[in-house]
């Protein structure tokens, strides 16, 4: 077999196979060999079947099989042999002739990981945030513990506030005609996105209305539109206010925070700083781990493989545009910055892809690898936050072809710790006065 490795753009190869014709006949006569032994030909006993018979019958057949099988071990071969590490789905000729007593000849196209080195990677320098709550953060948290208890109360008069429950009868018109009629639509102002509309003009609509008045407002379907043949319809959505139901905050006395389970209000003010403090504690973590990987990627610079950027700067550009037209942005706004997004995708892309092949050269260096005792781990604790087994979820995981995407985010995860460990991190001066305080 004859093989050419040849350099065709950033982390992309271009791979020229020849296999001799004494190898492709060498090829057919096992596969005519096996096929004489297993098949049953009328007349004949097995084993002793004539070649060009099973030429006649089964020629196309063996030659396809033939070639695929060629192709397939030639190019493991010469992936092994060079010592490629091929990434994403390799590209192969489309057409690809092939004759018995021939030389079979091809190219395929790969992409491979990025070849680099990285060296200074311990001791990187980070700065932990506080995680001291404040007043304004203490202040919010009550506040939220009120609101996730508030009764609702039914209000008679005025229009709606943000926050509160509304009950409607929406009908969507096109002429004469009734597109959509709704009697008794529950929503909270402010929380919602009205079909066609943003969520500012949902708010707006429902603020301008009354208990038992009907407001209305021209809008034009958007392209996501479930229904295809009404997409970009022009029509009009009309609101009749049914009721309003407004929250109304508990106040912080003794028998509403014994109803909670605080014997007092010291103990439920502890309760609460000690929640933001977790809280704050996380976000501290996942800002070192930012720093850590910024300071990573300014350390080495290399070329990325572009097919596999740019798909991955595609998938997250659907994405972002679902999440904008969830969030009640027109579709027209989104066109109009498609520019800007598709930028900020493959940048988002870029670095995504970047850290990955950081992260594993490190894992590579430093020998850092994950068990299967430790992927085990992980899936029972996965069957023990739902209502499936072990069992159940490995199986998922591996018809889905995701079991080896877990053991790819266990090991960045280890790589991100050990990474921890050896940083330098200067902890905020309010918690080194308070651990010198309760030392003392």
């Amino acid at each position: 077999m004859q093989a050419q490795v040849e350099d065709v753009g950033p982390c992309k190869k271009l791979l020229k196979i020849e296999i001799p014709p004494e190898k492709v006949n060498e090829e057919l006569d096992k596969a005519y060999a096996q096929l004489n032994d297993t098949v049953p030909v009328p007349g004949f006993r097995r084993g002793h079947v004539p070649r060009w018979l099973m030429q006649s019958k089964f020629g196309k057949q063996i030659n396809d099989e033939t070639k695929e099988t060629l192709i397939a071990t030639s190019f493991d071969d010469v992936v092994a042999e060079n010592k490629l590490e091929p990434i994403g789905e390799p590209k192969f000729d489309e057409e690809i002739e092939f004759k018995p007593g021939e030389p079979l000849s091809f190219g395929v196209t790969i992409e491979v990981r990025p070849d680099f080195d990285i060296d200074d990677y311990t001791g990187l320098q980070l700065k932990r945030a506080s995680a001291e709550p404040t007043k304004g953060e203490l202040k919010e948290r009550v506040e939220m513990i009120r609101r996730q208890r508030a009764k609702l109360k039914e209000v008679t008069k005025g229009s709606p506030k943000a926050d509160d429950v509304v009950s409607c009868h929406i009908t969507l018109t096109e002429g004469d005609k009734t597109y959509r009629d709704i009697p008794d639509h529950h929503f909270v102002v402010g929380d919602h996105v009205l079909v066609g509309m943003t969520l500012d003009e949902t708010v707006e609509l429902v603020k301008g209305a009354k208990v038992g008045e009907a407001v209305e407002k021209k809008i034009k379907l958007p392209d996501e539109y479930p229904d295809e043949a009404q997409r970009g319809a022009e029509m009009t959505l009309a609101l009749r206010l049914q009721k309003i139901q407004r929250p109304m905050l508990p106040e912080l006395t003794e028998e509403w925070l014994k109803k909670i389970g605080f014997d007092s209000r010291n103990e439920f003010d502890e309760e609460v700083r000690d929640a933001v403090r977790r809280d704050k504690e996380r976000a501290a973590t996942d800002q070192l781990t930012e720093q850590m990987t910024e300071q990573l990627l300014k350390k080495v610079d290399f070329d990325l493989p572009e097919d596999v950027i740019g798909h991955m700067a595609e998938s997250g550009l659907v994405r972002q545009s679902l999440s904008l037209r969830y969030q009640g942005v027109p579709a027209e706004e989104i066109k109009k910055q498609l520019d800007k997004l598709k930028a900020q995708s493959r940048e988002r892309a870029e670095k995504q892809a970047k850290l990955y092949f950081i992260l594993n050269k490190i894992g590579d260096k430093e020998r850092i690898f994950v068990t299967e005792d430790a992927v085990s781990a992980r899936i029972d604790t996965m069957a023990g936050n739902s209502d499936r087994s072990s069992e159940q979820i490995r199986r998922d995981l591996e018809s889905s072809g995701r079991l080896a995407e877990l053991r790819s985010s266990m090991r960045e995860e280890a790589v991100r710790a050990f990474l921890l460990e050896k940083a330098t991190i200067k902890e905020p001066k309010s918690s080194s006065k308070k651990a010198a305080k309760s030392s003392q």
